[in-house]
């Protein structure tokens, strides 16, 4: 070898070094010819200028604080989002400034797929369509989303709820030209009968964060969100910056329990049902419609209850069921699908899409047990004497097709009060299960090792299964029906919410009938069903107490005295199932907000009508 070409003893040295120290080295030499060498790399603003981009400081100027907050994942291989793609500058911009990023641009115009390319892909859709951004949703992960679309207020909030949830942990979501919030003629332009401006409703949601612990109760359920997932909120000329914390989170796409199990069981769950016609007096034009649409043809369609035991599943919260490789199990939601934030989780697309918004951290890892089975049972809302009776007890009747109750471990929510615990103990005791085969739970994180997740007989609020009904009236079976309580008022005078005001007058008109008053709250789970099982007619205020109707005989006559904000579904769709006749009778509220928990009153004559109607032997 030449002289020339003769390493230097520098050079004989350096390869003497580990590895990872001679590529620090290179590292570091290569960042001094960087420095020194290379021209400096164009701003976020120089390439917007050149791109022709109205955000450049030859206009809007956003690309200076852009910059300043974006530049660490300018070397990263991040997903950007931008909405809005109009002649393809701003697109075209993050695309230099982003030179290893997957971009994608939304647009409700189909010539902008000409600006498509390797890193660009561009969306046609509009952004006012509730289903075209949970598409983005479902199929995006992005670290950055830009809003730079319609404008219209409604939009803006919208695409923020929508979109901000699958945004990546420490990413940012933009809201552009949020200016277009202020003054008469943008009013009229962009705020189209909006209540809020989305500027106001962005302020809000800093507001929250801002204030911490001095906050009032939030606004909405993604106000709430926001205040446990959003680091800042930033405000500059004619836009405003989200950025959201760093924390762990996944998304969940919802699965059944037959697509994640090869040895799932079906049980047929009836089949279909009848929904008669019912009478609704002083109903709302907004009720009237809800009841129609319930019943559509008249027939409600049952499908199949599916099962099976699952391995490593995390029970989180109040019982929604994870795998490990991101899936939440449909067979755990039934009430919860109601919801859009319960058991640290948050519901981006309604029975597709989850999110959890607090780390998931197993709070201990439960093993399976040779001969035994561990029975998920836990589920929202079962503090519920209600939902508990109708929603979740009629499940164990699924176990005859997977395992013998003798071996099971029942999985619980630990109840709020010992009365809603004896519900709990008492109602499984009718299938012969002991309270040595209860685990009662937290709402920390557990991951059982075996687990086994009933299937659906019920879907909260507006279907339960023949089968459901069939399995409570045959663990009712060993009680006797009480004698004399053939019609029967249930009364809420213990109850602090939905007070029936003028039941002093309603109980004189009902003595004429030879209706007994019956206070629930008083009675065991026996006694209910005992006081139900020989109930013919049943009047009273919408609450849990109605659920008993399960145990009534067929053919049950009903009168559900209603707030004027209370739908009739749950209890109507119990009647049915009972081939029963059905009124409603909605109130007035004796004070705002006239919402389901309101306190009100009922029309005195109207409830003559409504007794004449329930006791016409013609009917």
């Amino acid at each position: 070898m030449p002289p020339s070409q003769q390493p230097s003893a520098a050079r004989q040295l350096a390869r003497r070094l580990p590895a990872p120290i001679r590529r620090a080295g290179r590292s570091l030499l290569s960042s001094g010819r960087s420095e020194t060498a290379q021209a400096p790399r164009p701003s976020l603003d120089e390439i917007g200028i050149r791109t022709g981009t109205d955000k450049s400081s030859e206009l809007h100027d956003y690309l200076a604080t852009y910059e300043s907050v974006f530049r660490h994942l300018r070397d990263e291989s991040i997903q950007l989002l931008e909405i809005g793609v109009h002649k393809g500058s701003s697109i075209r911009m993050w695309e230099e400034y982003f030179p290893h990023a997957q971009l994608f641009g939304v647009d409700i115009s189909p010539e902008c797929r000409q600006y498509a390319s390797d890193r660009i892909s561009i969306l046609i859709g509009d952004q006012s369509r509730t289903a075209f951004l949970e598409r983005l949703a479902k199929k995006l992960r992005p670290t950055i989303v830009i809003d730079d679309g319609s404008h219209v207020w409604s939009h803006q909030i919208e695409t923020l709820q929508k979109l901000l949830p699958v945004v990546r942990p420490g990413g940012f979501f933009v809201v552009e030209d949020i200016h277009t919030s202020f003054g008469e003629d943008y009013a009229k332009v962009y705020g189209r009968g909006s209540g809020e401006t989305a500027f106001d409703y962005v302020s809000r949601i800093a507001e929250s964060i801002t204030a911490g612990t001095r906050a009032g109760a939030p606004s909405d359920d993604f106000d709430a969100y926001c205040r446990r997932t959003v680091e800042s909120v930033q405000f500059i000329k004619n836009s405003a910056i989200l950025h959201k914390k760093a924390f762990p989170q996944r998304k969940y796409r919802v699965r059944s329990v037959a697509e994640l199990s090869d040895a799932a069981q079906t049980r047929d769950a009836g089949g279909s049902y009848p929904r008669p016609d019912a009478e609704l007096v002083d109903a709302s034009p907004e009720i009237l419609a809800a009841f129609e649409a319930l019943r559509g043809d008249g027939v409600v369609s049952v499908p199949q209850a599916v099962s099976a035991e699952l391995a490593d599943v995390r029970v989180v919260g109040n019982g929604l069921a994870l795998t490990r490789d991101g899936k939440i199990v449909d067979e755990t939601l039934n009430c919860a699908r109601n919801l859009t934030r319960g058991s640290g989780m948050f519901q981006v697309v309604k029975d597709q899409l989850w999110v959890n918004e607090v780390p998931i951290e197993v709070h201990e890892r439960i093993p399976a047990q040779d001969g035994r089975h561990h029975v998920l049972l836990k589920q929202t809302w079962d503090a519920n004497y209600g939902h508990w009776m109708i929603d979740t007890l009629p499940k164990v009747g699924l176990l005859r097709d997977v395992a013998d109750l003798s071996t099971c471990t029942f999985v619980l929510n630990e109840q709020p009060t010992p009365a809603m615990q004896r519900v709990v103990e008492d109602s499984l005791g009718l299938f012969g299960i002991t309270s040595d085969q209860l685990m009662f739970l937290d709402r920390a994180t557990y991951e059982f090792e075996r687990l086994i997740v009933l299937g659906h007989l019920t879907r909260h609020p507006v279907s339960k299964s023949p089968l459901a009904i069939a399995v409570l009236e045959e663990a009712a079976s060993t009680v006797e029906p009480r004698e004399g309580a053939r019609r029967i008022y249930l009364t809420r005078h213990g109850v602090q919410r939905r007070r029936l005001v003028n039941e002093p007058e309603v109980l004189e008109v009902l003595a004429e009938y030879g209706y007994e008053v019956v206070a629930t709250e008083d009675l065991s789970v026996r006694d209910q069903i005992a006081t139900f099982r020989s109930a013919s007619h049943v009047i009273g205020v919408m609450g849990a107490a109605m659920s008993n109707l399960a145990f009534s005989p067929r053919g049950v006559s009903v009168l559900a005295l209603a707030t004027e904000a209370m739908k009739h579904d749950y209890f109507y769709d119990i009647v049915c199932l009972k081939e029963g006749r059905y009124r409603g009778l909605q109130g007035v509220a004796v004070a705002p907000p006239a919402d389901i928990a309101a306190d009100f009153s009922v029309d005195i004559a109207h409830l003559h009508d409504s007794l004449a109607w329930l006791h016409d032997d013609a009917h």
